[in-house]
């Protein structure tokens, strides 16, 4: 069904001729939360999946998992599973006396081309280690134990991992994160609007320094490769 609220945001442009328009929604706020920017309906409910993964971070912390820098960066990266980030979510895990048997977030191959293609190249199939979340299902089995919960069923919307990550949704957002859904991944997923989303990122960024939210933004400012992968770092 078509969003009539939606505005065209972006074309693609061949041979001179459109070629398609795609439509959404938009909104970018200015330092002191104003509007600076609206297309279509910045209001609008949305499932921001992995865009939310630096707010789980947030939440994790305010529980008491206790890591920084890059391993942090990675508990919020959508990550293209090269060694450096299976490395990354054997340390997390290994740290709370855990072992990649407790991931319970869904097998894939890694995002980037190269080292997927190597993979199957030879024969390796898809693993939780290797799929994009693993850093954020480290973290909160991390959390778990550092919180003293039970690391089993922490995927469910009712473990309270997943009800202390819903409040921080709501806060940061401003949002009521009402609707919850189940991302790729397995993990629950919060609802919030896009301007909601928008306040929740301007949250992070301007928290003051040693806050859980400003040391999400940092750890993720200072390591974008573990964020996403190194071509996040290289040059283009």
């Amino acid at each position: 069904m078509i969003d009539e609220r939606a505005q065209a945001l972006a074309q693609v442009v061949r041979g001179g001729l459109v070629e398609s328009v795609h439509r959404g929604h938009l909104v970018a706020l200015d330092g002191d939360g104003v509007p600076v920017l609206r297309r279509g309906d910045p209001a609008v409910t949305v499932f921001a999946r992995s865009a939310l993964k630096p707010v789980q971070a947030v939440a994790m912390l305010r529980a008491g998992l206790d890591l920084d820098g890059e391993l942090l960066a990675l508990a919020c990266s959508s990550h293209s599973g090269e060694p450096l980030h299976v490395d990354g979510v054997r340390r997390i895990l290994a740290g709370a006396g855990r072992t990649e048997d407790d991931l319970a977030n869904t097998a894939g191959y890694p995002l980037g081309e190269d080292v997927g293609a190597t993979g199957r190249a030879d024969g390796f199939g898809p693993s939780s280690l290797a799929q994009n979340c693993s850093g954020k299902h480290a973290a909160m089995i991390a959390t778990c134990v550092a919180a003293g919960w039970p690391v089993a069923g922490y995927r469910d919307p009712g473990h309270p991992l997943q009800e202390a990550v819903r409040e921080v949704v709501a806060e940061l957002t401003g949002d009521g994160a009402e609707h919850v859904t189940v991302d790729g991944c397995g993990a629950p997923l919060f609802s919030c609007t896009l301007t909601g989303l928008a306040h929740a990122f301007a949250r992070l960024a301007l928290a003051a320094p040693g806050t859980p939210e400003r040391r999400v933004a940092a750890a993720m400012a200072a390591h974008p490769q573990w964020v996403g992968g190194s071509a996040a770092t290289s040059p283009r």
